[in-house]
């Protein structure tokens, strides 16, 4: 209410579709007929310090639906209409000191909308952070910090690439820029550089590399999230004149042949693919509903989290880092409702370079990151696509690059193979065919989890622990996307498709979550839950009464966990204990004897006994 009519659409528009205009009269069944595109107007007042005279001005927009114009003091700044990547306005000759007016004007459907026709509510506005910040008129303007490992991967070389521009009007003076690793308030030992910056004329921008080597960190990896601090500093002279600082996981990822490695251990993505919606506040979730969702999705043994299909709020890559999510970080880009036209099209060309170039220059520093997505759903392979790639590619060669309409063929260029949907017989064929691929292969969604379904993910996942070359994947999809309709505020209920009278829509597909929209468990959670286990329990001789253990972890043995057993009776516990393990690191496996015995067996009664491990300590998640 205020904000338009929300529409649930998994495919297609729901204005007219005819590119790359918005306004053109749909049928007149369309609600898009009578709200052709709604406009949202904002205005507020803001301050502006006196001490940030003499300083550069930005005001950022983290999410906005769809596109927008800016106003301050009366005066127009701009457009954006990336709804789901920061929009960042240089607003120093617009604001004065004191009270400052800011208008924004928010369209509803602009020509990006064509790249946003993603399986999710639509909903316009204003949605994510807006952010006034200041910084001296010599700044850093960008970085980036990576990591590498040696062959060993043991030590590591921090490599830092910024970028320094003089905004102000005069020339700058020259400056020292120096790098530090902190682990949590101490610095890391000999884990430290400067470099001299040169005074830089006015508009000029200046790439500073520096370098510095790092004696055997701890590596970052889902199961290890192990954070270090780098923060870089401007000086001048003894003057520090900025200071920025990230959060920084030692990892390596590499490809080799039909293996998907992190610091030399294949690994497996086990895990969901999770769209930002809760049905109390649409698309503006909280930081509160973000750990809530970690706290469900890792709680349900996930590993793994595609964000489906967009950029997240940049606060999401914080948490993950520190959490532990591998994530396939996918960009702002699905054109499903014109599938195969945009391959080509020269007019979207550099639309869609654009949204993957932000998507990678916005969350490049993040440890959970192990793989770009170049969208969701545009069509084959096209040149608009391969050029978006290879933008990624330049920008950061220490990751991969995903994209499964490339498909799996031959002339696939992405670096692994991809598909949706393939069945467990499909999947067992493509991991025995190392002729035909020869790449790591992830099903990007996969167990569709809508109405009673989900009932093959044990036979998906035998597969994924069997053969190496099956990275996993991440089920469609992690939560239900009800959304509130509270038009009677005494019986507000979750809406789907068509809740709010709206036409066109796509009915209940929006209902198909491992839980339901509050985050409770639908059925399909504790079968996710199940099959995910990192620890395998199987009979192995049921006379003998002994179990294999299996540590499917990649990186960490068992010893953080408590191996219990109990024997039932009719339900009721009669005996239990604790299991005695040796060390087990990751992949090994053991044979334990389970001292369980009936010695008065009653009858007709069902026993039951049962395996089950606990862990010693407190995480974030549990």
């Amino acid at each position: 209410f205020g904000y338009g009519t929300p529409y649930y659409r998994n495919l297609g528009y729901i204005f007219k579709k005819d590119y790359p205009r918005v306004m053109s009269e749909p049928p007149k069944t369309f609600t898009a007929y009578k709200e052709r595109n709604p406009v949202g107007s904002y205005r507020r007042e803001f301050e502006v310090p006196q001490n940030w005279n003499g300083r550069q001005l930005f005001l950022t927009f983290d999410g906005v639906d769809a596109g927008f114009f800016l106003w301050i003091n009366g005066e127009k700044v701009g457009y954006s209409i990336n709804s789901r990547n920061a929009a960042e306005f240089d607003v120093t000759k617009y604001v004065k000191p004191g009270k400052n007016i800011l208008a924004v004007e928010v369209y509803r459907f602009t020509a990006g909308s064509f790249l946003e026709d993603q399986d999710m509510w639509r909903l316009s506005g204003i949605f994510r952070n807006v952010t006034l910040w200041s910084t001296p008129e010599t700044h850093v303007r960008d970085y980036f910090i990576k990591t590498d490992l040696d062959a060993k991967y043991e030590n590591a070389i921090v490599d830092v690439t910024a970028k320094i521009k003089n905004y102000g009007s005069s020339k700058g003076v020259a400056q020292k820029l120096v790098a530090t690793l902190f682990d949590g308030t101490k610095e890391v030992k000999g884990a430290k550089a400067e470099v001299a910056v040169p005074a830089l004329n006015p508009g000029e921008e200046q790439v500073i590399t520096l370098k510095f080597p790092v004696k055997n960190p701890a590596k970052w990896t889902a199961e290890t999230p192990k954070l270090y601090t780098t923060v870089l500093t401007l000086n001048e002279g003894s003057k520090t004149t900025e200071i920025l600082s990230s959060k920084t996981g030692f990892r390596e990822i590499e490809i080799k042949g039909r293996l998907f490695l992190v610091n030399g251990t294949p690994i497996k993505l086990k895990g969901v693919n999770r769209h930002e919606h809760w049905p109390e506040v649409g698309h503006a979730i909280t930081e509160e509903q973000m750990i809530r969702d970690l706290e469900v999705i890792k709680q349900g043994n996930c590993n793994h989290v595609r964000t489906c299909h967009y950029s997240d709020d940049p606060r999401w890559y914080e948490l993950c880092d520190e959490w532990g999510i591998w994530l396939v970080a996918e960009a702002n880009v699905e054109c499903h409702g014109y599938d195969g036209k945009f391959d080509e099209e020269p007019t979207i060309k550099a639309q869609i370079i654009d949204r993957n170039v932000a998507n990678t220059e916005n969350f490049k520093n993040h440890a959970s990151i192990v793989l770009w997505s170049l969208g969701n759903e545009n069509g084959g392979i096209g040149s608009n696509f391969v050029a978006a790639m290879n933008a990624i590619k330049a920008i950061d060669p220490t990751r991969f690059v995903h994209y499964e309409r490339f498909g799996i063929k031959k002339n696939n260029p992405a670096d692994i193979d991809s598909r949706m949907y393939t069945s467990p017989d499909g999947t067992e064929k493509i991991a025995l065919n190392d002729t035909a691929y020869t790449k790591p292969f992830y099903l990007c969604e996969y167990a569709h989890a809508m109405f009673n379904s989900m009932g093959a993910m044990g036979e998906y996942n035998d597969l994924f622990d069997k053969y190496p070359a099956l990275l996993g994947g991440a089920i469609w999809e992690y939560q239900d996307q009800g959304l509130y309709n509270n038009r009677d505020p005494k019986h507000p209920i979750i809406a789907y498709g068509g809740g709010f009278g709206e036409f066109p829509n796509d009915k209940y597909f929006i209902h198909k979550g491992t839980v339901f929209s509050d985050r409770s468990p639908k059925p399909h959670y504790p079968e996710m839950k199940k099959v995910y286990q990192w620890i395998g329990i199987t009979v192995e001789d049921a006379e003998k009464a002994t179990v294999k253990i299996r540590n499917r972890f990649q990186f960490i043995n068992l010893n953080d966990f408590t191996a219990s057993w109990s024997l039932a009776e009719n339900g009721k516990v009669i005996s239990d204990g604790k299991l005695n393990l040796r060390e087990l690191k990751p992949g090994a496996e053991q044979i334990v004897s389970v001292p369980c015995k009936v010695t008065k067996p009653k009858a007709g009664a069902e026993y039951f006994v049962r395996i089950s491990f606990t862990q010693n300590n407190d995480e974030l998640w549990a």
